[in-house]
C-alpha cells in the first residue's frame, strides 16, 4: 500500500463543512467530517466534485492539509479569480454544506515519522499545502535536522522562506523583470 489506490478510496463521498478558517484574503481553510473516510498520508489530495442544480459537474484535486491522525479532512484553497471551483469553495461554502470527495489519492510524495530525519522539505508555487500536513507530522526529537524552503512568484516579485530546525524563518523577496 505504497500509496497507490485501493479498493474503495475512489468512491465518492459527501463531505460535511464542519469549519471555515480564512488564512489570507484569497485563501481559506475548509475542515470536513467525511463518513466513511479512510486514513491518509501527509502528501496525499483528494478530488473535490460540485455538482449544479443543472446537473454540471466540475471535478478539481486538491492536497490534504491535516495530519494523518486528524479525523478531520483539511482543504487549503486558493481562490483563482478565473477558477471554475475554487471561487465557490472560498466564497460560496458554508459550514453545514456538503460536497463530494474521492480519496486519498497518491503516494509518491509522502512522509511518516516514523521514517526518522533528517527533514528537509521544499516547496513552490501551489505545493505548501501537503508541507503543511507533513509539518503537522514532524514529531522528531528536537536533536533531529529539519529544514523547509517555499518559493512563490508574485507578479513582479518573487519571495522565499527558509525555516531552520529552531523555527525562525527568513523571507527573502527580489523583484522580477518578467
Amino acid at each position: 500500500m505504497a500509496g497507490t489506490a485501493v479498493l474503495g478510496r475512489l468512491t465518492w463521498l459527501v463531505a460535511e463543512v464542519v469549519d471555515v478558517v480564512t488564512e489570507t484574503t484569497r485563501a481559506k481553510t475548509l475542515a470536513f467530517d467525511v463518513p466513511g473516510w479512510l486514513r491518509h498520508r501527509a502528501g496525499q489530495h483528494v478530488d473535490v466534485r460540485l455538482t449544479a442544480e443543472d446537473g454540471y459537474q466540475a471535478q478539481r484535486s486538491y492536497s490534504i492539509g491535516s495530519a494523518r491522525d486528524c479525523t478531520r479532512v483539511e482543504l487549503t484553497v486558493e481562490r483563482l479569480d478565473d477558477g471554475e471551483v475554487s471561487p465557490y469553495l472560498t466564497d460560496e461554502l458554508r459550514r453545514g454544506d456538503q460536497i463530494e470527495l474521492r480519496g486519498p489519492v497518491g503516494g509518491y510524495f509522502v512522509w511518516e515519522p516514523s521514517q526518522g530525519g533528517p527533514l528537509l522539505l521544499v516547496g513552490g508555487g501551489s505545493g505548501v499545502v501537503p508541507l503543511m500536513a507533513m509539518s503537522a507530522r514532524a514529531t522528531l526529537p528536537r536533536a533531529t535536522p529539519r529544514r523547509g524552503s517555499y518559493c512563490r512568484r508574485a507578479t513582479g516579485t518573487t519571495s522565499s522562506t527558509a525555516t531552520s530546525s529552531s523555527g525562525s524563518a527568513v523571507t527573502a523577496s527580489r523583484s522580477s523583470t518578467r
